[in-house]
């Protein structure tokens, strides 16, 4: 379907239009050490059994178990003791019925045995043991196989990587794992009122925090951030900086993407001959968000507002990362919760509001952070979710089962939430 640039898109359209752009980045390998927090590019099989041979579950005596089938406390079974086996040593001779060898946990079953009776369920002897408990075949050791059998599939392709995928990894005996490179993204901001935080700030200047708040929610994506400094409200410096930018995956740039005349970012995407697919998305906070391609390189033009900036990056941008890593899902986890007190919304279309997020007794609740007499920064800093109220909707009551976005659960935390389709 043909999208009119300049017609304002719902947000589902527009995230089908930049996860349609969005292509698998290349691979790379990197040492195991390194491999916490990326993702898999390549299906892992096991290479060999996991123990590749019988081994003692805990301390005790290998024996043969119909050499102790009768035995009980009243009436215990004498066996000699040839010898001792501990962690990661083995016998070379075939153990003999009537014998018995004293093994730790860890040590390799000698061939003939097929059970491990515990040191508990014996009395030592001159030359040998008394058992006092009868085992049977397999009980107390750890079969060839028992963990892993070799070629078994372990890990998929596309796996974000933590402790469990790099333990199976290292278990296996990988040094190196190939994995999906980074994103790179190219971080600009826009407006002759900005100034570099840490420099002196002057009456109507005002701090380029969006520098920070865009590289820590790439950095967190899982992408490499690239600051490229403010561009002012300069058409050739815009075009200059986004030019720069553009041997990066992703260029981002922050303000200008209004009607207004200091308005550049998409006079800039013009002047470098960029595909401009969108300008403006029907969400609150966020409208004014464009999407353009230049070549190679996706451009995001977000709104300058600290909290649209992260909202429409949240909805945007961060799906079209995950989808370059070939991660699934990629789009904010959302629940059903029940709303804790009545919240009005001003806006017509599609809008997002702050919100606590909190699991009661009886499910999750919300708790929306709109207020009055607060801005919407503080609302920000005390959010761990986003209250999503479709368009037309003007009241929320008391009770009322809402859409919820969760926050902050970081790439690991997907795996708790089914996947939600565009």
């Amino acid at each position: 379907m043909a999208v009119k640039v300049n017609n304002i898109i719902s947000l589902e359209e527009a995230q089908r239009l930049v996860l349609a752009a969005a292509k698998p980045v290349a691979t790379e390998k990197v040492p195991l050490e390194n491999g916490s927090g990326r993702v898999l590019a390549e299906e892992i099989r096991a290479f060999r059994n996991e123990p590749p041979i019988p081994l003692a579950a805990m301390d005790g005596y290998a024996v043969h178990s119909a050499d102790v089938v009768s035995a009980s406390e009243g009436k215990s079974v004498f066996l000699s003791v040839v010898g001792v086996v501990g962690p990661g040593q083995h016998s070379d001779s075939e153990l003999k019925r009537g014998e018995a060898l004293q093994i730790m946990t860890g040590g390799t079953i000698p061939a003939g045995a097929d059970a491990v009776v515990p040191q508990e369920m014996t009395e030592r002897v001159s030359e040998g043991i008394r058992v006092m408990a009868p085992v049977a075949a397999g009980d107390h050791f750890i079969s060839v196989g028992a963990e892993l059998h070799q070629d078994e599939h372990l890990i998929s392709s596309d796996t974000l990587l933590g402790v469990k995928e790099l333990t199976i990894l290292a278990t296996q005996g990988h040094t190196t794992v190939k994995v999906r490179r980074q994103p790179v993204v190219a971080v600009l901001a826009t407006g002759s009122e900005l100034v570099e935080v840490g420099e002196g700030v002057g009456r109507g200047e005002v701090f380029a925090s969006n520098l920070h708040t865009v590289t820590t929610l790439v950095n967190r994506c899982g992408g490499i951030a690239r600051p490229l400094g403010i561009a002012g409200d300069d058409l050739n410096m815009l075009t200059s900086g986004i030019q720069h930018g553009c041997n990066a995956d992703v260029v981002v740039t922050t303000g200008g993407t209004g009607k207004g005349e200091k308005d550049l970012v998409s006079e800039a995407v013009s002047t470098l001959d960029g595909d401009m697919v969108f300008r403006g998305v029907a969400m609150s906070p966020g409208k004014q968000t464009l999407f353009a391609k230049l070549n190679e390189t996706l451009l995001f033009g977000l709104p300058g507002r600290p909290p649209a900036t992260f909202i429409a990056f949240e909805q945007l941008v961060r799906p079209v990362l995950l989808r370059m890593l070939g991660l699934s899902p990629v789009f904010l986890p959302e629940i059903t919760g029940v709303l804790r007190q009545p919240v009005k919304v001003k806006g017509k279309t599609l809008s997002f509001l702050f919100a606590l997020l909190n699991f009661g007794a009886d499910g999750p609740e919300v708790k929306s952070l709109r207020s009055e007499k607060k801005g919407i920064l503080t609302e920000m800093l005390s959010a761990n979710s986003l209250l999503k109220v479709g368009p037309g909707k003007g009241r929320l009551e008391k009770g009322e089962r809402v859409q919820v976005q969760v926050l902050d659960v970081g790439l690991e935390g997907l795996s708790y939430f089914p996947e939600s389709k565009v």
